[in-house]
């Protein structure tokens, strides 16, 4: 191994002292001049820098205190301050100004919350008012040139379509004692109800309908509530002529109808199908009544032939006959 230094193979440092016997803290002239390092060259310094000197050094700048720095206020850190003090003061502000950081951070979110939340509020509402329109009678108050609210002699509530079939009529069409299938439906705007027979060979089903519809962004025209209802009606002729594959019915025979209560204002289709399911067969009239912006479906079916128990047979001309008599009682119901 090659050494290095004033004196090669001689160890270095605290190893160059053989005795080994003089406290670190003696100093350099503490050393003999034997055992020293470089015997050759004069100390550095010839004592500690801490023994007899001034202090602080003359010509050095006296203490002062520090300037506050980020607006914070005046505080002193004297050279000869208690060092404890200090790191209290220093500790102390780090934390005020971290605690108004997060406050400000809180801020700036709550802010962005509340923003956002207003956008979404304003989005919701206008997609809601286009989508359901306004329930107000008042005259149209459009945007622009769409229809907002209901137009004069547009409908917003519609009879109770129980009491809007005459009991003669019931008696006839459904001779014994029909009795109501389901609970009845009156919402206002809407209003169902289903009556049944149920004695051999007749079995009868008779469902009646009524829906006012309301002004809709979606729907054609002006979106008002008549032109929703004329969409409704030809999306009902549609998928009778033309059902689903998945939909389960078959093509339905569609013929228009005419002189039904309300004049130029209703318009109504008849339509007639026959359903085979099992080695049943059913015959199936319905009548769909649009006036200005109320539709009324009147379903009338019977069974042609059971594959179990004694019913039928049905004519498929008298159930389309009494169907359209219903229709009609109904509809006057809703032209004032």
């Amino acid at each position: 191994m090659t050494q290095h230094g004033s004196f090669p193979g001689r160890p270095r440092g605290r190893r160059a002292r053989p005795d080994n016997d003089v406290p670190e803290w003696a100093g350099y002239d503490a050393l003999p001049q034997d055992q020293r390092e470089f015997p050759d060259l004069d100390p550095i310094r010839g004592q500690a820098p801490w023994e007899n000197q001034p202090w602080p050094p003359q010509g050095a700048p006296q203490a002062s205190a520090r300037q506050p720095q980020h607006g914070a206020s005046d505080w002193a850190d004297p050279a000869d301050a208690d060092p404890v003090e200090v790191f209290s003061e220093r500790w102390r502000r780090r934390g005020s100004e971290s605690r108004g950081d997060r406050r400000a951070d809180r801020r700036k979110r709550r802010r962005t919350l509340i923003i956002s939340g207003a956008g979404a509020a304003v989005v919701i509402a206008v997609a809601v008012y286009f989508l359901t329109g306004s329930s107000s009678s008042s005259a149209n108050l459009g945007l622009g040139s769409l229809v907002t609210t209901f137009l004069p002699g547009e409908l917003q509530q519609v009879p109770n379509a129980c009491t809007s079939v005459p009991g003669a009529t019931l008696t006839q069409d459904l001779p014994g004692q029909p009795k109501v299938a389901v609970p009845p439906l009156n919402s206002g705007a809407n209003s169902q109800c289903t009556w049944t027979l149920d004695k051999p060979p007749v079995y009868r089903v008779l469902e009646v309908n009524m829906q006012a519809y309301s002004p809709s962004g979606l729907a054609s025209g002006d979106g008002s509530a008549t032109f929703a209802a004329e969409d409704a009606y030809a999306e009902d002729e549609t998928a009778k002529q033309k059902p689903g594959p998945r939909s389960g019915q078959p093509a339905a025979t569609v013929t228009d109808l005419s002189g039904l209560p309300g004049g130029n204002d209703t318009v109504a289709f008849e339509a007639t199908q026959v359903f085979h399911v099992n080695g049943a067969t059913t015959d199936v009239s319905t009548v769909v009544v649009r006036y200005r912006n109320v539709i009324v479906t009147v379903v009338l079916n019977g069974l042609d032939h059971a594959n179990t128990g004694n019913y039928g047979p049905v004519s498929p001309s008298v159930l389309d006959s009494q169907a359209q008599t219903v229709a009609q009682q109904v509809a006057s119901k809703l032209v004032h």
